[in-house]
């Protein structure tokens, strides 16, 4: 019986160990998530930057003044859509960075669940197992007071 026990107790640590590493990679992922926004984040300021480099020297290079009316506007405009643009990069990076995390831990929970439950069980099986080779016969639990099936104390009776 022993053997069994402490055989369901490794298998229910190794699970709940496996979680507790999907949990590491879920966290790793949600790093690399962060990491990426802030790239992208860069990489769109650039883009943008660079846009309403175009749009000032083609409107100089026209003539035009871009110190105000609709050139200055345009180019206002397309710092507002490069603005806009990151803030959906940065939410879209905390969003999957926070799915990850939430993974995570929901994969360490799974583990240590499913570790507790492989305890019980080589728990249980481990008891049957004894009880069987014991020859230990449990009562019906018709009502008789015996309770289920172990013995009374030698000072009581069973009515």
């Amino acid at each position: 019986m022993g053997i069994g026990v402490v055989g369901s107790l490794f298998s229910g640590l190794g699970q709940a160990e496996a979680g507790k590493e999907e949990q590491k990679a879920f966290d790793y992922n949600a790093q690399v998530d962060l990491l990426n926004m802030g790239n992208n984040m860069v990489a769109s300021e650039q883009r943008y930057a660079q846009l309403v480099g175009k749009q000032a020297t083609a409107y100089a290079s026209a003539g035009v003044d871009i110190t105000s009316g609709s050139p200055l506007l345009m180019m206002a405009a397309t710092a507002g859509r490069g603005g806009k643009e990151a803030a959906q990069i940065y939410q879209a990076g905390t969003e999957a960075s926070a799915l990850d995390t939430y993974y995570g831990k929901l994969a360490a929970w799974r583990g240590k669940m499913a570790g507790i439950g492989t305890f019980l069980s080589g728990i249980s099986k481990s008891a049957q197992g004894y009880l069987s080779a014991t020859g230990y016969q449990p009562s019906d639990g018709g009502g008789d007071g015996g309770g289920g099936g172990l013995p009374l104390p030698d000072n009581q009776t069973s009515s």
